[in-house]
């Protein structure tokens, strides 16, 4: 019987090596599906981090861009400041001004005077006085369409230019 025991021990390693190899298959096929889900989730991490540092760019240009917006905006409430008060200023001296004409007018007549007495500042104060006068326009020389169609629409033959004189 050691012969059949031999053999039936051989068998038993036998199949324990089948259930070994089996065994060592499957944890292979495991392990490389491990190892793609692995190659995936770190190029999908890689792909993130790219993501990430490309927002933050994004957000540091959009922040200078803010800042930039945000200081170009106060300078420009500054100008609208300083134009307000100069408006307002130019307003109260135009409201001044109003009440003002009534002092000229009384002023006017003793520079008149004053112009009379002397020649020269009188022309001086005339040519401040006088409007100046716009230039008339150029005339057109040529006749216009019409007028030269109703020339020629009046023409006789018997009379000509040379004659007339």
């Amino acid at each position: 019987m050691k012969a059949k025991d031999k053999e039936s021990a051989a068998r038993k390693a036998k199949d324990l090596v089948q259930v070994a190899e089996r065994a060592h298959k499957e944890a292979a096929r495991k392990a490389d599906a491990a190892e793609d889900v692995s190659k995936q989730a770190k190029s999908a991490l890689k792909k993130a981090k790219k993501d990430f540092k490309v927002a933050s760019k994004t957000a540091r240009e959009a922040r200078s861009a803010a800042d930039e917006a945000r200081s170009a905006y106060d300078k420009a409430a500054k100008r609208s400041a300083k134009a307000e008060a100069k408006l307002g200023k130019s307003r109260k001296k135009a409201a001044s001004k109003k009440t003002a004409p009534a002092k000229e007018a009384a002023d006017k007549p003793a520079a008149a005077k004053a112009a009379v007495a002397k020649p020269a500042a009188a022309r001086k104060a005339r040519r401040k006085q006088k409007a100046s006068k716009a230039r008339p326009k150029a005339v057109e020389t040529r006749p216009s369409a019409e007028e030269s169609a109703g020339a020629e629409d009046s023409f006789v033959l018997g009379e000509s230019g040379a004659d007339v004189q």
